[in-house]
């Protein structure tokens, strides 16, 4: 949890600042949300967990060029989500597909997953994880915000879940 919290609280820094001198976007996009949790032993936590996000975009692909067209990129992501003895933290390498509003993404990559052992302590270990996500992007001014619904996967079958968020890209 300290590793996700820092991480975001660097990159918000580092995206506030870069608003406040008029620049073009950084790439950066800070979310937060809700996560639901599918497997039994997981909802018996709780059946509402808090999730957080950063999510840093690396490098075009391609552009859109009219209404309709797709842009895509790639990108890396950091997540927290979790409840008590469970939780996990996925960085992933994304691929984005983004219209005027719509995107779209999948990612995979390495979890920092924690569950309990059944003995009263915890395993952690480092999973195999990944996403798919689908978005809708209100453009206000500078700093677009948005929705987005979010399916996270896991090695770790307990940790996988569902979750609505909500952000801002700088």
């Amino acid at each position: 949890m300290k590793k996700a919290a820092v991480l975001i609280i660097f990159a918000a820094l580092a995206a506030a600042a870069n608003a406040q001198y008029g620049q073009q976007p950084s790439g950066v996009s800070l979310r937060g949300g809700m996560f639901f949790p599918t497997a039994a032993s997981a909802k018996a936590e709780g059946k509402t967990w808090f999730g957080v996000g950063v999510e840093y975009k690396l490098k075009d692909l391609s552009r859109a060029y009219g209404p309709g067209d797709f842009a895509t990129s790639y990108s890396i992501s950091a997540d927290y989500y979790g409840k008590g003895d469970h939780s996990n933290l996925p960085i992933l390498l994304n691929w984005v597909s983004r219209g005027e509003q719509l995107y779209y993404s999948a990612g995979a990559g390495l979890g920092f997953a924690k569950t309990p052992d059944g003995l009263g302590g915890s395993d952690t270990g480092t999973e195999l994880s990944f996403q798919l996500s689908v978005g809708y992007e209100f453009k206000q001014g500078m700093t677009p915000f948005f929705v987005e619904a979010r399916y996270f996967g896991s090695a770790e079958s307990a940790l996988n879940g569902y979750g609505i968020f909500a952000g801002v890209r700088f």
